[in-house]
């Protein structure tokens, strides 16, 4: 299954995380974070060959659920 990623360039004004980051930040598994990108439900961007999350929309994320 694709993940669906956007390319962007990278920019010190945001604050990325990796998916593990990202998971450990949530409480939640990497397969779930990977499960959010898939479904559209959590942006993720390409950053050279690793896959990035700005973490105000992790943040968001969290906002959402709880």
């Amino acid at each position: 299954m694709a993940r669906r990623t956007t390319r962007t360039p990278f920019t010190t004004s945001s604050h990325y995380v990796s998916i593990a980051d990202a998971a450990e930040r949530l409480g939640v598994s990497t397969d779930t974070i990977r499960r959010l990108i898939s479904s559209g439900e959590l942006a993720a961007y390409r950053v050279r060959n690793a896959i990035r999350l700005k973490t105000e929309d992790v943040d968001a994320t969290l906002r959402r659920v709880n």
